[in-house]
């Protein structure tokens, strides 16, 4: 897997990892912010969360290698990973996207496990998965596997590192594979605007080459043998003192350390250097430039991108996140503020990447422009640029650096735990950058208040070291990019521009920030019972509230979903576009609370479908409070008609854009869109967002808040009487119809003869199916099995179709559900085949893969249930997830809160003939459902779709949807 974020590179002691430019460009202000360095620590000495009770040990190997070694007692599964210090900018200019194509290679059989399969394979037989990605500095292996089978898989996993067969017979396979990855991203604009900026920067610097690699890069040539690159490149750079290591687990430290040893001593030191990078990224010849993009989707942006030194040495003064918070804030008087007033803007996000370039960063202020801001974006620029002018000229006063140190205390106090996959791969690239003490804190430390740091960033922050973009389909462009899909244009900025900027920003007045009143002054924990099972506190007609305290997590946070079900509420598609009109506006009108109350560590979300829904999340201290200001709005709030005008231009491009999306993208929103009701085509969205106004949009939020059922599930840190005056406070703002009784959304009803066949023709090229099958039952016992079968077919389908057929890059058999029906679906995305060819191999894969399910021992079988079991019953690894394992049987009215355990029952209850003979049933026979939705790219305009028997090929959403009520 190639990523498109450029990794930290700084001095020999601390560097740090980047962030990946989002597909909007949008960045958040995440750089690293640790406290100051203790004397005399041992440099072993592996700082820890105060709410972290694993272990750590911290070890180097003689041959090099750097590994973190974590024991812990609850991990129903464990974790490893293995980064390399080297990564696409070091590509040879002969082979562009050899590291990534290498990355690709590894995988396929070793000297001691030659079979290319055989990897897959173990970890298909116990619960495992296993990835990898190559990043512009560096490449990270990673997998996850039963606890019982880590020594096993560290075994093959490690050998990959000291004898990988590369066999040659395979080259080609996977050239294709990586170009089938390329040419999957090769029109997203996220993807191509990373790219032109990469490409606009100094021609001699590495990060200006094409990385991901495709047929073209990846080929021999008259001086450059492919293989052999590869090879070359494998013994330069994988190396153990340039290679870092993670392993998760529930064994002790010493058992550990000794599979470690075993695991990865071998592996050759080759004494490995990186090559500095000396040459700038960015030379007066690329800088004060403006940049004009088309994109391939609606989207308006402009961009200040300031070209900065690589800073990471500064780390725990954190300057970077400092200057960002404040660019970043939405309190009355800032420049956000003030464009999101005057209807110019539907976001700001600022952020740096002290090292996007290696040896150089980056920091950006994106702006998501409305149509009205189009026409002031010069006017946008100016107010920004004097901005960081005010910001350089007043200081950043040193209670802005408190706050940060608040926000980063709270978080680290209560630190959110992940599972073993993540983590094993967050510890290995953390290593690479960090020193062992702060592989964890380096995030949530800072040091005392550095105004030089601070004042260092913002004196680079300057219009020397400018780059501004403009995004939107009305640019001219004059050149095509070589490699992606895009049209761009640059000029120099003129001094008329700077000018212009200058007089634009003199008739706006903004001011730095005031303080956040949000952050939570109560960190107590609820002294009560904690019972087993949620416990209901009201039970009345129309209001109904649950409640359970965490049995895992003693932290003073909580998720509260209230919702306010419609009994009433019919809406014709005009009436669902105007209330998500209605969505939209009030959810941008909550920007500035929603951003200060989530730099103080809560969220909120109000949401309609099937009524309102509330969810707040993060420090329950605050959340009644928020709970009441977000309703009390919403009851108050009446857009504008100059709002609504925006919110459907903004809801129109995102209809249009979802059209542009990776095909496989497409598949599942569409298999939603027939068999949950109501749904409604493109074309009638578009129609109904067009007889939109105010007067019907304020029509449907005086609707939403007549007369509700009212439902809460309050999980975490709540007390009896918090959580039901959390409740009577909604009740009492939004009103309760005592008459009224609680429905969810209506769906297709799976039966043994249904057949649906959806074909839609994209302006994309690849092709892309998914081919659902849904068992007719709607009982545990049909979701075990689905399950199961899913988990057995996934590694075999990937392998035929991704492997040995190089159909397509995102390919995969996956269990679906659809509330209490379940049944398991193949997907795929491919630029070689069109649907009716991925059909027939689909088909061929059924029929062979009775053959193979037939000839499965019950010792196979019985390692996947294992495996089923042992995710089942994990442990949570969050409050979130916790809370997930009840808030599911509260949503769906199952309030005996033991869907987990009889789960785990009807698993156990499995055989391998059950399995067997559910899929004789349910795929060979077709005793369910069948429902194939099938995309055409332009590659294969001129193909058939496929066909299956007895299907009925619905002609458009609304009209089936309306068939079906």
């Amino acid at each position: 897997m190639f990523v498109r974020n450029a990794a930290f590179a700084a001095s020999k002691t601390v560097r740090a990892i980047a962030l990946a430019a989002t597909a909007t460009l949008l960045l958040a202000a995440c750089q690293p912010s640790p406290a100051p360095e203790q004397a005399a620590v041992d440099p072993l000495t592996i700082n820890i969360s105060p709410n972290d009770a694993r272990e750590y040990r911290a070890l180097e190997l003689d041959n090099g290698l750097r590994i973190v070694l974590v024991s812990d007692a609850e991990a129903e599964k464990s974790g490893a990973a293995l980064a390399v210090f080297a990564g696409s900018m070091q590509n040879p200019d002969e082979q562009l996207g050899l590291a990534h194509y290498l990355e690709h290679m590894l995988f396929l059989g070793t000297e001691k496990y030659p079979d290319p399969d055989e990897y897959g394979d173990f970890m298909s037989r116990n619960g495992g998965m296993h990835n990898a990605y190559t990043a512009d500095d560096h490449t990270n292996y990673m997998l996850e596997v039963n606890n019982d089978a880590l020594p096993e898989a560290l075994d093959r996993f490690a050998d990959f590192f000291k004898a990988p067969k590369f066999y040659p017979e395979y080259a080609e396979k996977e050239v294709n594979a990586v170009d089938s990855e390329w040419s999957m991203r090769r029109a997203s604009d996220g993807y191509i605007l990373f790219s032109l900026n990469n490409i606009l920067m100094n021609p001699e610097h590495p990060i200006a080459r094409f990385r991901i690699g495709n047929n073209e890069t990846l080929s021999d040539k008259e001086n450059s043998n492919l293989h052999e690159e590869m090879l070359a490149f494998y013994e330069r750079y994988y190396s153990a003192n340039i290679m870092t290591a993670s392993i998760v687990s529930n064994r002790s430290l010493d058992e550990l350390e000794m599979l470690a040893r075993e695991a990865f001593s071998d592996i050759p030191n080759h004494n490995a250097e990186i090559p500095e990078i000396t040459v700038p990224a960015a030379t007066p010849a690329q800088l004060q430039q403006k940049i004009y993009y088309k994109p391939q989707m609606e989207m308006r942006q402009v961009m200040l991108d300031f070209t900065i030194e690589n800073n990471m040495e500064d780390y725990l003064a954190q300057p970077n996140r400092l200057v960002a918070q404040l660019i970043n804030s939405e309190m009355p008087g800032t420049p956000a503020a003030l464009f999101r007033e005057l209807g110019w803007i539907e976001g700001l996000g600022a952020g740096a990447s002290a090292n996007s370039y290696g040896n150089a960063g980056r920091f950006q202020i994106a702006v998501t422009l409305t149509e009205a801001g189009m026409e002031h974006r010069e006017t946008i620029i100016g107010v920004l640029l004097h901005y960081v002018e005010q910001i350089r000229a007043e200081g950043v006063d040193k209670k802005y650096h408190e706050e940060l140190a608040t926000v980063l205390h709270n978080e680290f106090t209560f630190l959110r735990r992940t599972g073993a996959f993540n983590y094993a791969t967050s510890l290995a690239s953390n290593l690479l950058y960090y020193p062992f003490n702060h592989v964890i804190d380096y995030a949530y430390r800072l040091e005392d208040y550095d105004a030089e740091k601070v004042n260092r960033v913002l004196a680079q922050l300057t219009t020397d070291n400018l780059r501004v973009w403009y995004v939107s389909p009305q640019e001219e462009t004059d050149q095509e990019m070589y490699f992606f899909d895009g049209n761009y244009r640059v000029e120099p900025i003129s001094a008329e521009d700077y000018a212009n900027w200058r007089i634009a920003a003199q008739d706006y007045v903004v001011s730095l920030p005031s303080a956040n009143t949000l952050f939570p002054e109560d960190l107590s924990l609820v002294a009560e019972e904690v019972h087993s099972k949620p416990q209901q506190l009201i039970d009345e007609p129309g209001i109904s509230a649950w409640l359970k305290r965490s049995d895992r997590f003693a932290e003073p946070r909580a998720e509260v979903t209230v919702r306010m079900f419609q009994p009433t509420f019919e809406s014709s598609i005009q009436e669902q576009v105007a209330v998500q009109v209605l969505m939209d506006t009030f959810g941008l009108s909550q920007q500035a609370l929603a951003r200060e109350a989530s730099i103080a560590g809560t969220g909120f979300g109000l949401s309609a479908g099937n009524g309102l829904t509330l969810r707040l999340s993060g420090f329950n201290d605050k959340q009644a409070q928020l709970a009441e200001r977000v309703i009390t709005s919403f009851a108050e709030f009446e857009p504008s008609s100059n709002a609504i005008a925006q919110s459907v231009d903004r809801l129109r491009r995102s209809i249009q854009n979802q059209r542009l999306q990776f095909p496989m993208q497409q598949l599942f929103p569409a298999f939603n869109q027939i068999m949950r009701l109501p749904s409604a085509s493109y074309q009638d969205q578009l129609a109904a967002l067009a007889e939109v106004d105010q007067e019907l949009v304020v029509a449907m939020r005086d609707q939403l808040l007549q007369g509700n059922v009212i439902r809460t599930f309050a999980f975490g840190n709540y007390s009896d009487a918090d959580a039901i005056a959390l409740t009577r406070k909604v009740a009492e703002l939004v009103g309760v119809d005592p008459e009224g009784e609680y429905r969810s959304a209506p769906i297709v009803e799976p039966t043994d003869s249904l057949r649906l066949t959806w074909n839609d023709n994209l302006t994309l090229e690849d092709a892309a199916i998914l081919d659902v099958w849904l068992s007719p039952e709607d009982t545990l016992d049909s979701r075990a099995k689905s399950w199961l079968l899913s988990e057995m077919m996934h590694n075999r389908f990937f392998t035929e179709l991704r492997t040995e057929d190089q159909l397509g890059y995102a390919v995969g058999a996956t269990r679906l559900n659809l509330d209490d029906y379940s049944g398991v679906g193949f997907y795929i995305q491919s630029p070689v085949r069109g649907p009716a060819g991925l059909l027939e191999r689909f088909n061929k894969f059924r029929s062979d893969y009775a053959t193979r399910l037939a000839e499965l021992t019950d010792e196979e079988f019985m390692q996947v249930r294992t495996s089923v079991l042992t995710d089942l019953l994990q442990p949570p690894q969050t409050l979130g997830q916790e809370a997930g394992r009840f808030s599911g049987d509260w949503a769906n009215e199952r309030y005996s809160f033991d869907t987990q355990e009889r789960m785990a029952e009807a698993l156990r209850a499995l055989s391998l003939a059950d399995v067997q003979a559910f899929y004789e049933s349910l795929i060979v026979n077709g005793e369910g459902s069948r429902i194939l939705i099938q995309m055409r790219g332009t590659k294969f305009a001129e193909e058939d779709f496929g066909s299956i028997a007895n299907e009925h090929v619905i002609e458009d959403f609304t009209s089936w949807s309306e068939s079906q009520q």
